[in-house]
């Protein structure tokens, strides 16, 4: 399961445990619809949809999208007020539909923001980036935001008395091991989907400048995405003679097993909101090599838990995958130093409380007005 609903879960984990009765809208059937059935929470599919699309989305598929969002508006609204709720929580800045439906339902709403669109996802809004934060802002009574680097970019739209920040809790599955070709290389592994924002080709350049330096090093890719990226990466690898060093996983469920298998975790993305992988890969007890931008360079303290390096800097990445590769015993303390830090930073029951204290204000203030 990908961060977003895995992220809604661990929210809803946190709240029922702490008493809030939880109740779920999801636009489609799926991995998340069925843990939650497990979990024997109230879920309901109505086919919404998000208000953002790729660059290249054609304005009037944008409009007709906008109409049909409408109608469902009023159909999400009175399936909550069957359900009695007291706030509208949105999971995501990708969806819009839900707050309208708390505006028509005068009841408060929440707006969970987890990414930047543009930057990490290289998409936009269908009604424009300022008439649909002037709406954010508008519509919503908190937002909470997983960085400060998230507050950062919203707060020109959005008031900044409305911008909490919460990182989130992550939790780890430790999972059986995973049976990995042996090998006596220095092993690097990148978390994430197959998209151009990832950066995963930086990471291709800097293993292949390190191979043709003599360094036994290679690069475990997990991950799915678009076939047309992982051809463009495997050209690389290929132009670059270095394919026996890089071995493309796949997507996996649970890739932690497989962060414990390696020696550093990379994290090349552009500009993460968070950083899951970052926190995941620290919880796995291993040295951390990220970008310094967005939420990355929240979570790495470098030297401590890591090193940071220039977003698209494949040279400067391979120096720094070399300093670690050469200090086995620095990697080792800054494995220990982020496990230990992750794991006392990013538990269930402080997020847990830091939510539900901002919603029982919010209902607190609500009930009096």
């Amino acid at each position: 399961m990908r961060g977003g609903p895995r992220s809604l879960l661990e929210t809803i984990d946190s709240l029922q445990k702490l008493g809030v009765e939880c109740f779920v809208l999801l636009p489609a059937q799926g991995r998340l619809f069925d843990e939650l059935s497990l979990r024997h929470i109230p879920v309901r599919v109505i086919p919404y949809e998000r208000w953002l699309e790729a660059t290249n989305y054609p304005l009037r598929d944008r409009w007709r999208k906008l109409k049909r969002s409408y109608h469902i508006a009023f159909q999400i609204a009175a399936q909550i007020k069957e359900w009695q709720c007291n706030v509208v929580y949105t999971n995501t800045i990708a969806i819009g539909v839900g707050a309208f439906a708390a505006f028509l339902l005068r009841k408060p709403h929440v707006w969970h923001i987890r990414e930047f669109v543009y930057e990490d996802h290289g998409q936009v809004f269908d009604l424009g980036r300022n008439l649909t934060l002037k709406l954010v802002d508008l519509l919503s009574q908190v937002c909470i935001v997983n960085s400060k680097a998230v507050a950062q970019k919203y707060e020109q739209w959005i008031a900044p008395t409305k911008l909490k920040v919460v990182y989130q809790a992550v939790n780890v599955t430790p999972g059986e091991a995973i049976a990995l070709p042996p090998t006596t290389n220095f092993r690097c592994i990148i978390v994430g989907a197959l998209v151009e924002g990832k950066r995963q080709e930086d990471a291709i350049r800097a293993i292949a400048q390190l191979v043709h330096t003599g360094v036994r090093v290679e690069l475990l890719i997990v991950g799915d995405g678009d076939p047309q990226y992982r051809e463009y990466l495997e050209n690389i690898a290929t132009k670059n003679h270095i394919e026996q060093f890089i071995k493309f996983y796949g997507y996996a469920d649970n890739p932690f097993p497989l962060m414990q298998s390696a020696d550093v975790v990379l994290v090349c993305s552009k500009c993460e909101a968070f950083g899951r992988v970052t926190v995941e890969g620290m919880r796995a007890g291993k040295p951390i090599i990220g970008t310094r931008s967005g939420g990355t360079q929240e979570l790495i303290r470098d030297g401590f838990n890591g090193l940071l390096y220039t977003a698209e800097d494949e040279r400067e990445l391979a120096q720094k995958i070399r300093y670690i590769c050469d200090r086995p015993d620095l990697a080792k303390q800054m494995g220990e130093n982020g496990q230990q830090w992750a794991a006392e930073q990013f538990t269930p029951a402080r997020y847990g409380k830091e939510i539900y204290l901002l919603l029982k204000q919010l209902c607190d203030k609500n009930l009096e007005i």
